[in-house]
C-alpha cells in the first residue's frame, strides 16, 4: 500500500479470495469439497469454519487452493491487463501472501520480501483478524518458509520498527526500480 501510496497499482490478491467466497459456482465447489459445515446460516461461506478444515490437513488446503487459485489469478492477470490498456501501469504491485506457492511470482519483475519479527506478525494478525499465537503458527505452517521467501526476493523491506522507517525503505526502492 505504501508503493501505491507513490502512485502503483494495487491488486489485493487476498481480498479478491474474499470475494470469490460470494460467487455461487465456488461456493458450490467449496461445500461439495468440505461439507455444508463450512456454511453458516445464510449459506454463506464461514471463512473460520473453512479455515479451521484446510489448516489441519495440507491435502484439504491445496484442494481450496486448486478451488481459488486459478480464478484469481486469471483475475489479476485480466486486471493487469485492464491497467495496460489503460495506460496506467507506471507499476503494479501484487499482494499476495502465497505469491511464490501460486506461482504467481513468475508474472513479476521483481519481488520485495517484506522483513519482520515473529511479534510483529503475531500482533499484527491479533489486531487484524483476531488470530491467538496457535493460528499463526498453523497457518504458517502450511507455507513456503519463510526463509526461502526472503532468499527468492530482488528486495527485502525491514519491517522491523516504525512506520516512518519502512516508508523510508518503501521510497528507495520506488526510486530504484
Amino acid at each position: 500500500r505504501m508503493i501505491a501510496s507513490m502512485g502503483s497499482e494495487y491488486i489485493d490478491a487476498d481480498e479478491m479470495c474474499h470475494r470469490l467466497f460470494l460467487v455461487q459456482e465456488l461456493k458450490n465447489k467449496i461445500v461439495e469439497r468440505f461439507g455444508s459445515t463450512v456454511q453458516d446460516i445464510y449459506g454463506k461461506i464461514d471463512r473460520s469454519r473453512l479455515a479451521e478444515i484446510v489448516f489441519q490437513d495440507k491435502t484439504c488446503l491445496d484442494d481450496l487452493c486448486s478451488i481459488l487459485h486459478p480464478i484469481v489469478i486469471e483475475r489479476i492477470k485480466s486486471k493487469i491487463t485492464e491497467i495496460e490498456k489503460q495506460g496506467r501501469r507506471k507499476a503494479i504491485v501484487i499482494d499476495a501472501a502465497l505469491l511464490e506457492e501460486s506461482d504467481l511470482s513468475s508474472i513479476c519483475d521483481f519481488i520485495i520480501f517484506v522483513n519482520t519479527s515473529r511479534d510483529h506478525r503475531l500482533e499484527r494478525s491479533r489486531i487484524s483478524r483476531h488470530w491467538k499465537e496457535e493460528e499463526l503458527d498453523k497457518r504458517e505452517q502450511f507455507q513456503m518458509a519463510l526463509e526461502d521467501k526472503k532468499k527468492k526476493a530482488d528486495y527485502i523491506i525491514d519491517n522491523y520498527f516504525t512506520v516512518d522507517n519502512t516508508f523510508r525503505q518503501v521510497k528507495v526502492f520506488w526510486q530504484l526500480y
